[in-house]
Parts: structure tokens; C-alpha cells; sequence
């Protein structure tokens, strides 16, 4: 996402970043050929006598190409857009190349050839040719001159949009799992609980089977096997039964 304010910004940084450094290759490659059409060298000032002077303008021409067009790569280089061309790597190239081209033609110039000349140029023109061999490598042809294309951004949500995910949480599902079940007390079951005939003795039991019945019945009540209204039938049924 980028605001209109900082679109325009990087556009005239890119603009001027690409026109300064232009025009500074430019001077430079001039200058060089204009100083290698004199010999290769010159001077200008200082005590002593200067063999071959410099051509007016050269002394500050050269310097301020050199600079400018570190200060003008900058400057397009912090200017440049998310999407777009990425020449900054052709900087490189562009500059030995002119270079090597100057020399080649201050070495051609003369009847005969100037192999001082000549050595230059040709080792200017291989730092400036063989970088340029990655771009035979489709992405990187790309990258440079047409930039990378954007990732178009998600549709908002809203009606008639259906944005897919692959998990889904239901209501309650954020819920803490409910715990687990007690187990009832063992009173709950006592109403499935038979008595069984021996131990209801029969209408002609002593005493002594009479309490052992009462005891047992009682200790049935004590664990919750038989509740209130059981225990008090079946005592009831014991006494009656015992007469």
C-alpha cells in the first residue's frame, strides 16, 4: 500500500536519480575522450610546467561526473517503487562499457593502433559485458526491465463473497468439556434390590435369626443400599413376619 503524497515523491526521486545519472555518465564519457584524444594525460596549475594542459572545463567536469553519478544512483535507489524496473544493477555496465568504448576509440583513432589504448578498452569492455550475461536468465530479464508483478490483495469480505478456511469452529466448541459423570450413589440402585427369601426369615424364626435380619437390614441402610421408605417396609415385614 502506498499513499498518493509518497507515489509522487518516488516518482520525481526516480526521474531525477535516472536523469542525473545519465547526464553524469554522459560528462564522463566526454571528458575521457576528450583527455585521450590529447595523449591520455594533463595537468593544470602547480610550480611546475605542464607538459599538456587540460582543456577548460575538464578539472571540475570529471569530478563532479564521478560524484554526481554516485549521488544520482543513490537517489534513485531510495526512490524506487514496490513494483517496477530495477536498473540499478545496469549502472555498472553502463559505466565501464562507455569507458571501454572511449578507449577503444582513442586506440582506433591513429593510423596505428594504440595497444596501450587497446588493453584498456578491452579490459573495460569484459568488466561491463560480463555482467550483463545474467540477463539471458529469463527472471532476472524480467526483473530488471519489467519488475516483479504485484500479489493482488485478498477481496474484502461482504455479500455475496465466500471466503473459504479450512478449519470451522461451532458455538460452544470454545466451551470447557463438561466433566465427567459421578457415579451415582449406590442408594440409586437399592430399589433394584430383591431381598432374597433367606434373608427375610419365615413367619416361624427365632429370635436370634430375628436380630441377625434387623442387623443386616440396618447395615443395608448404612451403605445406601436400601433408602428410608425400603428399609422401613422391610423392617416392618421382619416384625410382622416374626409373630
Amino acid at each position: 500500500m502506498i499513499t498518493p503524497r509518497r507515489l509522487v515523491r518516488k516518482s520525481l526521486g526516480t526521474l531525477l536519480g535516472l536523469g542525473g545519472l545519465a547526464c553524469c555518465l554522459t560528462l564522463l564519457f566526454l571528458g575521457s575522450r576528450t583527455i585521450m584524444s590529447i595523449g591520455g594525460s594533463c595537468g593544470s596549475g602547480g610550480p611546475y610546467v605542464v607538459a599538456t594542459p587540460c582543456p577548460d572545463g575538464i578539472a571540475w567536469i570529471m569530478p563532479v561526473a564521478i560524484f554526481g553519478g554516485i549521488a544520482a544512483l543513490g537517489v534513485y535507489a531510495a526512490s524506487l517503487l514496490p513494483v517496477g524496473p530495477r536498473v540499478v544493477l545496469l549502472a555498472w555496465p553502463a559505466l565501464f562499457l562507455s569507458l571501454g568504448w572511449a578507449f577503444l576509440e582513442a586506440a582506433t583513432s591513429q593510423p596505428a593502433v594504440e595497444w596501450g589504448f587497446m588493453i584498456c578498452a578491452v579490459v573495460f569492455l569484459l568488466m561491463g559485458g560480463v555482467p550483463l550475461v545474467f540477463l539471458f536468465n529469463r527472471q532476472a530479464l524480467r526483473s530488471v526491465f519489467w519488475g516483479q508483478a504485484p500479489v493482488p490483495a485478498p477481496p474484502p469480505p461482504g455479500p455475496g463473497v465466500v471466503r473459504w478456511t479450512t478449519s470451522v469452529t461451532l458455538p460452544g466448541d470454545q466451551d470447557a468439556p463438561p466433566a465427567p459423570p459421578v457415579d451415582a450413589p449406590a442408594r440409586a440402585s437399592s430399589r433394584f434390590v430383591e431381598l432374597r427369601p433367606q434373608d427375610v426369615p419365615s413367619g416361624g424364626a427365632g429370635s436370634g435369626d430375628l436380630v441377625g435380619q434387623l442387623e443386616r437390614l440396618s447395615a443395608l441402610h448404612r451403605t445406601g443400599r436400601l433408602d428410608d421408605a425400603e428399609y422401613a417396609a422391610a423392617k416392618a415385614r421382619l416384625l410382622n413376619g416374626s409373630r
